[in-house]
């Protein structure tokens, strides 16, 4: 987070002050210098060899400078990311007594920080002693070169006062630019590393030739997919065709692949090999945008952004009329709760809905769903996390945002898809089991012991 906030502050500065002052001194060195030759080639020869020395001695201790500077931004980072992880997970630490220990962990980070910045600083000392110490040579070797040239009537000294006077003009944008190179190392070594980010490319990408999602059915088939993480394969040769409007259910132990192809289905992931075919079309031959826009996704973590109720609901589309979220809304089971809010749909719910229960951001979640009207719906455990009573108002709202679309359920909680028209029983990577729920509990195989063991 810190490489598109805090990394930019100084580049910020930087790009406001830097191009002026470059360009001013830069003018005011070049006439300089060409009068100085002009007036005394030879003391200007000494200023151009000290100066061509003392470049050469900043375009390496820049070169140490970015290089400390690039390594504070990194442990700054390393220190707010601890801030807010540390923030986030304050339940936690509080709940395993472990806020010593946090505590030193980030004091650590703090030190490690703050002994980058002393490094920093010292280099920045070094760098700002040797301009004045190269400032000073000059005027040294100035009064040396021209005291003995004025002892041998070479120069009068009316000229060579007229020539310090320049070589004072000559100084002054030159400490400047010293000032510059600092501030341009620092506004650098923070540009580079969100630069980074910028010049990264999403591993998916959509064809040249992608065309828009239009007019679904919903109609989905799996052709033949092997998905693995790593070395860990997931989805083995999974085939498999759910028809439009057909509800259908993965269930499965931990691991076995059951959100992997809600992310497969929405390409988040691409498979290994195999095709997902909507409407007969494979999927990579729609634009990414087009296919998420025609389904739906309601998911057991609901992220809700720090705003207000009707900019929740409405997510996205920002020619929706207040009725239609109203009418969402109660669809969804959420128009109650809502206007009992202090400002009903114009309520802040606070950074990820913090104001709001499990089930009411659920809630929050399905009449987004509904407001969306998608052709097809994944729910990834929408329920998973919610008591018992929470849990049948949310059912009911799903059930109704399930009616005559394609629905894909993905649960744990084998209770919530007892209706479902066909349940697919996923292990090892394969499909195990299909069926009805009667017809699966009478198999007496994997879904009737999963079932059981729900149900304890």
């Amino acid at each position: 987070l810190s490489r598109i906030t805090t990394d930019l502050t100084e580049i910020g500065e930087l790009t406001f002050k830097g191009p002026n002052d470059v360009i001013i001194c830069s003018i005011t060195m070049l006439g300089t210098i060409v009068i100085l030759i002009w007036m005394n080639p030879v003391l200007a020869s000494f200023i151009v060899l000290l100066l061509v020395a003392k470049t050469v001695h900043t375009v390496y201790i820049n070169r140490k400078m970015k290089q400390r500077f690039r390594a504070n931004r990194v442990l700054y980072g390393d220190v707010s990311a601890q801030v807010t992880e540390d923030l986030n997970g304050i339940r936690l630490i509080k709940a395993f007594a472990l806020e010593e220990q946090e505590a030193r962990r980030f004091a650590e980070k703090c030190a490690a920080y703050i002994a980058g910045r002393r490094k920093s600083t010292r280099l920045v000392a070094y760098f700002s002693g040797s301009v004045a110490f190269f400032s000073n040579l000059i005027n040294v070797v100035m009064m040396g070169v021209g005291g003995w040239m004025i002892a041998t009537d070479r120069l009068k000294i009316s000229d060579f006062v007229a020539f310090l006077l320049y070589v004072n003009l000559f100084m002054k944008p030159l400490l400047r630019l010293t000032v510059f190179a600092e501030m341009y190392q620092r506004g650098m070594a923070g540009f580079s590393r969100f630069y980074e980010i910028m010049q990264l490319e999403p591993e998916i990408q959509d064809a040249p030739d992608a065309i828009d999602c239009k007019n679904v059915k919903g109609e989905i088939a799996f052709d033949h997919v092997d998905f693995s993480y790593g070395n860990g394969i997931v989805l083995r040769n999974l085939t498999l065709t759910i028809r439009p409007g057909e509800k259908v259910a993965f269930v499965g132990e931990t691991g076995a692949g059951k959100t992997t192809i809600a992310s497969l289905l929405l390409r988040f992931y691409e498979p290994q090999q195999g095709r997902i075919l909507l409407d007969g079309r494979d999927i990579r031959e729609y634009t990414q945008q087009s296919l998420r826009r025609v389904i739906g996704l309601v998911q057991q973590d609901v992220f809700l952004f720090s705003d207000s109720v009707n900019y929740n609901i409405a997510y996205g589309d920002t020619s929706v009329k207040s009725e239609e979220i109203k009418k969402a809304a109660a669809l969804a089971a959420a128009d109650e709760f809502i206007e009992r809010l202090p400002e009903q749909y114009d309520t802040c719910i606070g950074e990820r809905g913090v104001k709001l229960s499990g089930g009411q951001k659920q809630r929050i979640a399905i009449a987004r769903a509904f407001l969306k009207n998608p052709p097809v719906l994944v729910l990834d455990e929408a329920t998973s996390s919610l008591d018992t009573a929470t849990e049948k108002l949310v059912q009911e709202s799903l059930e109704k945002l399930s009616a005559n679309r394609t629905t894909i359920t993905i649960a744990h909680r084998l209770s919530t898809i007892v209706n479902a028209d066909r349940i697919f029983v996923l292990q090892n990577g394969i499909v195990a089991e299909t069926g009805t729920h009667e017809q699966l509990m009478h198999k007496n195989g994997i879904y009737k012991k999963l079932y059981e063991l729900s149900e304890k």
